[in-house]
């Protein structure tokens, strides 16, 4: 049967929009918005009035890092209007936005791209007119050049529409996006092997603006970690599906000549902790790693370590998942675990110096806990079973006791799955790279 046949056929059970979107809302937009925990979750949503024209602000700095309050209403009302089909015209206006940063870009593509592969599918099924409002999605007074620079490199305009340009200063990594879900086994590591190695050579080719190489031990290792934390991404993902997007700018300020290197890996679906605590998608879970987690809360507790909206016990578990042999999955499916403590490792020493400066961080995100990274504390050998190591974000370097609550804590906003954000500063007066 022809894919035509398939969709028409389809279109003949649709006889309404909540029709159409049980057919055929993108798996990642229907756990944003299905997901009771997440800031999108249907009922949460705030239905406007119908207009020919929804014209929607993007905040001056759009970055649920930084400015997440203002980043998640925004992007909450984006899903609202096309969810409720509140205006014919989605007008994404750049008016104010004055800094845009790279997790939170890839975010709204995700939507964006959703959105679009929803009413792409609604026309080959025939029932688009029928019962589809929204025509069309766009952007306005895109004006600050950073952002111009980021919007048609990267961005949506470059996805959706193909508008990408071509500027000096930037290297992309256009964005990569992995169903597991729809490949075999043995395409689906194939599929990482070529996604780590074009990885790798666009570090490489970043690296290469500031007179910089990977030695190739050095590339070794970070293929090694690359390859790891991907494969990570889609099986800690209840969704099997991951979004992987790089971005380097090459700077000249007040004769110092330098980079700043963005990655952003990302996956919808439960949250790391969920995934232990209580995984919905009929996985085995690591038993092992749970007990440990498990009576690890209950020191903190005897110790009064947990503050409630400060550090919680959600907070410890996304630690300790991080370090060297922890893994959700069991030992006898997998047997690795070292793919994100490595990475941050291994990310970190492309900058060839131990300095810790005012860009160079690594975020990740997961529920409500956030992690941050900036090199102030360091990977420790750690004879407790962990290979390769633990970042314990404390003084003593044990995970037995509390962590810094600057780098590890809960944040109000729940991201509904689990992303990692890493931007780097290098210098090209810096050492080469041997490690």
């Amino acid at each position: 049967m022809s894919e035509d046949k398939t969709f028409l056929d389809i279109g003949k059970n649709i006889h309404s929009y909540d029709d159409a979107i049980k057919y055929f809302l993108p798996k990642n937009l229907a756990y944003l918005t299905g997901c009771e925990n997440s800031m999108f979750y249907i009922k949460k949503l705030k239905k406007e009035k119908y207009k020919i024209k929804g014209t929607y602000l993007v905040p001056e700095y759009f970055s649920i890092i930084d400015n997440a309050k203002q980043s998640y209403d925004f992007l909450s009302s984006i899903i609202a209007a096309f969810l409720f089909q509140t205006c014919a015209h989605l007008e994404l206006d750049y008016r104010n936005c004055k800094k845009v940063d790279l997790a939170s870009q890839v975010f709204l593509d995700a939507i964006l791209l959703d959105i679009n592969k929803f009413i792409n599918l609604c026309k080959k099924a025939r029932v688009y007119d029928k019962y589809i409002r929204l025509s069309s999605i766009g952007g306005c007074n895109i004006e600050n050049k950073d952002v111009i620079r980021m919007l048609y490199s990267i961005g949506s305009p470059a996805e959706l529409t193909n508008r990408r340009y071509n500027f000096n200063s930037i290297i992309p990594y256009k964005l990569r996006r992995f169903d597991k879900k729809k490949l075999s086994t043995n395409s689906a590591l194939i599929q990482k092997e070529i996604d780590t190695t074009t990885l790798l050579n666009y570090v490489n080719s970043c690296l290469s603006r500031v007179g910089k190489s990977l030695k190739k031990e050095a590339a070794q290792e970070l293929g090694y970690v690359i390859g790891e934390t991907l494969i990570n991404a889609e099986e800690h993902s209840s969704l099997k599906y991951r979004y992987l997007i790089g971005y380097f700018e090459e700077c000249l300020q007040n004769g110092k000549h330098f980079g700043l290197l963005n990655l952003v890996i990302m996956n919808f679906g439960q949250t790391i902790y969920e995934k232990f605590k209580n995984p919905i998608d009929g996985t085995a879970i690591n038993l092992e790693c749970l007990d440990k987690m498990i009576k690890l809360s209950e020191k903190f507790k005897s110790h009064s370590f947990f503050k409630k909206d400060k550090f919680t016990e959600e907070s410890l578990w996304t630690l300790y998942s991080l370090q060297g042999g922890v893994s959700c999955i069991p030992r006898d499916v997998c047997h690795r675990g070292n793919g994100t403590i490595q990475f941050i490792n291994s990310f970190f020493k492309l900058k060839g110096d131990e300095e810790v400066d005012d860009i160079s961080r690594m975020y990740l995100l997961s529920g409500n806990t956030r992690i941050d990274f900036d090199g102030t504390y360091k990977l420790v050998d750690h004879d407790g079973g962990y290979p390769g190591g633990v970042i314990s974000f404390n003084e003593s370097g044990k995970l037995t006791d509390a962590p810094d609550e600057k780098y590890v804590r809960n944040v109000p906003e729940y991201f509904p799955g689990t992303i990692i954000f890493a931007k780097l500063l290098i210098n090209d007066d810096d050492l080469n790279n041997e490690n």
